[in-house]
């Protein structure tokens, strides 16, 4: 007998025999029933066959976690925590014994095997002893009913399963009856570990599966949402929502964990790593389920994942017409930076203010869209390093959306000021059509050519009335890569200037995939012989013309292409917008620091290498400071380096959270541990306090 939260050894089926009233419940958070016959199941059935030859008295096959719930007086729900994939064995087993009992015409026995170890007979709402697992239901609720001839999923593992112990105990009653093969699954034992909610059963769920095969934070927050939900509203709330997200997302945990970092940090509009998924979500769960109940929350997750579906998945005519074309571009380009900000974007989009009116309007979003294709698509032709952005976009949506102050009507202005014109000069900076000649002109852009593809191909389709099939054209280039002496005779040129001309711009091209082998070493005339079967290309059609091909040819179509780049990709500035720059420091024996500060919102953004004070004895004096030292340390913006000083390891940018403030004395007091007024602290790069800058609006500090 099992006692209530007391571990008990109990063999198979003396666990369903003292079980009168219970169901095992395989709750719709737990993973598919993975077990297969070649090695789990096989190793359960060698199990019992030791025991049959007589080689052990009784073996211990594993432990069964289960929480607790009394439905009323008579029925019991016991939801497995941990040993789903043996119980699920088990009752497989019983069932293919059943089935061998009613093929040898053993009608009462196999009554009796049903009414004691199978099912409930006095409960019709939880008849049956096991409920499985919802993926697994129906092939399982087939064997059941001997529905047999109906099962179309015949490779469900739970399928092949029940086939495979079925045949062996078949195979095992040459020698031995049905009942020595009960009486031996019977000395097959586990320990029983009954739980109660004050357990923590999510803690002992995860502490349970570190040991295994890693949980994903997906599974770990599928898991905490679906748990603490009894077992009916479980199966509704997984195949209402959760069903819904793996739809619009993947079934695939990892990308859905990709999912719920992008969500997060949309929702943060602060960086998340990989490894604080999960505690970041429960935090974010708990105090938005205070707001919007447990269902709210289910809700918002599904929300925001149509919204991600929008931007990366659905199929392009079923958007909004003008977001149907940046769209597609931005797909080509395929970028998971911008994820949060375009789904935080993209759920402003979908949502309505108290006027059933989007808070921002499907142009709008296009034209977001579309200067953001030119942002990267700059960025990435002139081979500017990607890490300097990757945490960026969490800044930039906090920028946004802290400067449009709840009217999104100037979002597109704001946009291109806070991407464009706050970043000039800096590492995030978008490249001026200056700046992309000096970039590309002898740039080797051929080891840039999964992006210089989505250029041709763009600048192929501009006004181009006819489909070009571009899945069949590679980046080619005009002049060989490995050269003959005919080609330095053709070009009248040596191997040094050969080189340095070989993987410009001006030298590539599309061309048909099945001519390269054509293609590689010819002059000239042949070349141009070989292009003609992709004569229909625009951009092939001016090279066709030519007599020969020299070094000015290359030069001038470069020259030529980066004028196209800069025509498909415009800079984008918000004209009349001056971001107002301030470079400051605090510059004192406590601390060291240089940063930008933005008068116009009152942000100030403290640069990589800024050193914090930390020579101080009562931290206890200013929790708040220590709170916040310490996430910035968990997200990796501060961190202590080899001569144990604490220093900023990326720019970070600090806001205020009341209008009209700045944050000068927030970011002064964490630097320098305690209160400290900014006005004071901070410094102009001519040793001039801010605080004494004429023209600067002295408000309340934040």
């Amino acid at each position: 007998m099992i006692h209530e939260n007391t571990p008990a050894k109990v063999g198979l089926l003396e666990l369903l025999l003292a079980s009168s009233g219970v169901q095992f419940v395989i709750p719709a958070y737990q993973r598919n029933y993975t077990w297969t016959a070649s090695r789990e199941v096989k190793q359960l059935l060698d199990d019992i066959k030791a025991v049959l030859r007589g080689e052990r008295n009784k073996h211990f096959i594993g432990i069964i976690i289960y929480l607790e719930r009394s439905l009323d007086f008579s029925r019991r729900e016991r939801s497995v925590i941990d040993g789903q994939q043996r119980l699920t064995t088990l009752f497989l087993s019983l069932y293919a014994v059943k089935e061998l009992m009613l093929e040898r015409g053993m009608d009462e026995e196999a009554k009796r095997l049903e009414m004691q170890y199978l099912i409930n007979p006095f409960d019709e709402t939880s008849k049956y002893k096991l409920k499985p697992l919802v993926s697994d239901d129906t092939v399982y609720q087939q064997i059941v009913n001997r529905d047999f001839s109906n099962i179309e999923n015949k490779k469900s593992n739970v399928w092949l399963n029940f086939e495979y112990i079925k045949n062996e105990i078949k195979a095992l009653t040459e020698r031995f009856s049905l009942n020595d093969v009960l009486l031996a699954m019977n000395r097959l034992y586990l320990v029983c570990v009954p739980i109660c909610n004050d357990d923590y059963p999510q803690k002992i769920f995860e502490s349970i599966n570190a040991t295994g095969a890693k949980l994903t934070a997906s599974d770990l927050i599928r898991n905490f949402m679906l748990m603490p939900i009894e077992s009916a509203k479980q199966d509704e709330y997984y195949n209402k929502y959760w069903k819904e997200l793996e739809k619009l997302i993947s079934t695939d945990s990892k990308k859905l964990e990709s999912y719920f970092r992008f969500f997060l940090i949309a929702k943060r509009q602060s960086t998340v790593k990989k490894s604080d998924v999960y505690r970041i979500f429960t935090e974010w769960f708990a105090a938005t389920e205070r707001e919007i109940g447990v269902e709210g929350v289910f809700k918002e997750v599904v929300h925001y994942a149509r919204c991600h579906y929008a931007v990366y998945a659905q199929p392009v005519s079923e958007l909004d017409t003008v977001l149907r074309k940046p769209v597609e571009e931005f797909r080509h380009i395929l970028s998971d930076m911008p994820a949060p900000l375009l789904m935080e974007y993209m759920s402003l989009c979908k949502r309505t203010d108290t006027n059933g009116k989007p808070f921002i309007g499907a142009q709008q979003l296009a034209d977001v869209i579309t200067i953001l294709n030119s942002y990267l698509m700059r960025r990435a032709l002139c081979d500017l390093d990607t890490s300097s952005i990757s945490n960026y976009f969490p800044t930039l949506l906090k920028e946004t959306l802290a400067d449009s102050n709840g009217d999104y009507s100037n979002l597109v202005v704001i946009f291109k000021k806070d991407l464009v014109n706050r970043n000039k000069g800096n590492a995030m900076e978008m490249p001026d059509d200056k700046k992309l000649e000096e970039r590309i002109l002898n740039a080797n852009m051929y080891n840039l050519r999964t992006w210089l593809n989505i250029f041709l191909c763009k600048l192929e389709s501009e006004n181009n009335p006819a489909p070009v099939d571009f899945s069949k054209l590679s980046i080619e280039h005009l002049m060989p890569q490995k050269p003959t002496q005919e080609w330095y005779d053709a070009l009248q040129t040596d191997a040094e200037t050969y080189e340095q001309n070989l993987h410009r711009l001006g030298n590539l091209t599309l061309a048909a995939r099945p001519d390269n082998s054509k293609m590689s070493n010819n002059v000239w005339d042949y070349k141009t012989r070989i292009l003609s079967s992709t004569s229909h290309l625009k951009l092939n059609e001016a090279i066709l013309q030519k007599a020969q091909w020299t070094i000015e040819d290359i030069d001038e179509r470069t020259r030529y292409l980066i004028s196209c780049i800069a025509r498909l990709y415009p800079y984008y500035e918000a004209k009349g917008e001056i971001v107002t720059k301030i470079p400051v420091v605090i510059d004192c024996q406590e601390g060291y620091a240089i940063g930008t500060f933005y008068p116009d919102n009152g942000s100030i953004e403290v640069l990589e290498s800024s050193v914090l004070n930390t020579a101080f004895s009562t931290p206890e004096k200013y929790p708040w400071v220590e709170e916040q030292r310490q996430d910035l340390l968990d997200d990796g913006v501060i961190a202590y380096n080899d001569k144990h000083q604490l220093v900023f390891m990326q720019n970070h940018t600090f806001y205020t959270q009341i209008k009209g403030s700045t944050a000068l004395s927030s970011v002064a007091s964490l630097i320098l541990h305690g209160n400290r007024n900014g006005w004071e602290y901070w410094y102009t790069e001519d040793g001039k306090q801010l605080g004494q800058v004429e023209g600067l609006k002295k408000g309340k500090e934040g």
